[in-house]
C-alpha cells in the first residue's frame, strides 16, 4: 500500500481538479443554503466529496493539498469569516487523517473489497472529526462568541424539536450536536463519493499508466472486470 500517494506530475494536476472542483461545490453548497436547521451556522458542504475523490484516487497527500485549496478559496468567498474557512480546514485535516487511518486498518486486514475499504474509512474518518473538532468549537463557544449569546442564538430552533437549553446543559448539547452534524456530513458525502468510486469507468482509470491509489489497498481481483 502506498501510504501517502505520489505527489508527482500526475498527482499535482489531479488535486488541481479536485480543488477546482471543491471550490465549486463548496460555493454551491453556501448559495443554496445548506444549513444544519438546530445549529444554523453549521452547513453541509458538498465540496467534500471532492476532497474524498482526491483522497480515493491519488491518495492522502494530494487530498491534503486539494483540502489547503479549498481553504484558501473560502478565505475569499467563504462566510462566517474570520472563523469559518479555519475551522473548515481543521475539519478537512481530521477527515482525510481519518480516512488514512481507516485505509490502513483495511491494508492490514489482509486485502480487502471496496465495500469493506468504505465501510472502514467512513467510520474512522466520522469519529477522527467528530472528536478532533470537539475541541476548537469548545473553544469558541467559550471563549470567543461567549456561550451565553450561543445559547441565545440556538435556543429557538432547539427549542422547535422539544429540546430546552438551559446555562447547565446548553455547553453539552450544542457540542454533542456538533458532532452529530459532523458525522452526518461525514456520511452524506461518504454515500456520494463511495457511488462514484463504484462507477466502473472509475475503478478502472489509468492516470499517469497507474491505477487509482485506493486500488493498492484491495486485493487482487477486488475490483470489477473492465467491460
Amino acid at each position: 500500500m502506498d501510504s501517502g500517494g505520489r505527489l508527482d506530475t500526475t498527482s499535482i494536476a489531479g488535486s488541481a481538479v479536485f480543488s477546482a472542483l471543491a471550490i465549486v461545490l463548496a460555493a454551491a453548497s453556501q448559495a443554496v443554503g445548506l444549513n444544519f436547521p438546530l445549529i444554523p451556522y453549521l452547513q453541509f458542504d458538498l465540496g467534500e466529496v471532492a476532497i474524498i475523490l482526491s483522497f480515493f484516487l491519488f491518495g492522502p497527500v494530494p487530498a491534503l493539498v486539494s483540502s489547503f485549496v479549498e481553504f484558501a478559496g473560502l478565505e475569499v468567498f467563504g462566510q462566517n469569516l474570520p472563523v469559518g474557512p479555519p475551522l473548515k480546514l481543521i475539519a478537512l485535516l481530521s477527515t482525510v487523517l481519518g480516512l488514512w487511518l481507516g485505509a490502513r486498518i483495511a491494508a492490514r486486514s489482509g486485502g480487502t473489497s471496496l465495500r469493506s475499504l468504505t465501510g472502514w474509512t467512513t467510520v474512522t474518518g466520522s469519529a477522527v472529526r467528530a472528536l478532533v473538532m470537539t475541541a476548537p468549537n469548545f473553544y469558541l463557544l467559550i471563549y470567543f462568541y461567549g456561550l451565553a449569546a450561543i445559547e441565545g442564538y440556538l435556543k429557538a430552533p432547539f427549542s422547535a424539536v422539544g429540546i430546552g437549553l438551559t446555562d447547565s446543559n446548553a455547553l453539552l448539547i450544542i457540542l454533542g450536536f456538533t458532532a452529530a452534524f459532523n458525522v452526518v456530513q461525514m456520511g452524506v458525502v461518504m454515500m456520494i463519493s463511495s457511488f462514484v468510486l463504484r462507477v466502473p469507468a472509475i475503478t478502472q482509470i489509468k492516470v499517469g499508466g497507474r491505477a487509482p491509489w485506493f486500488a493498492t489497498v484491495l486485493r487482487p481481483g477486488a475490483l470489477p472486470p473492465n467491460r
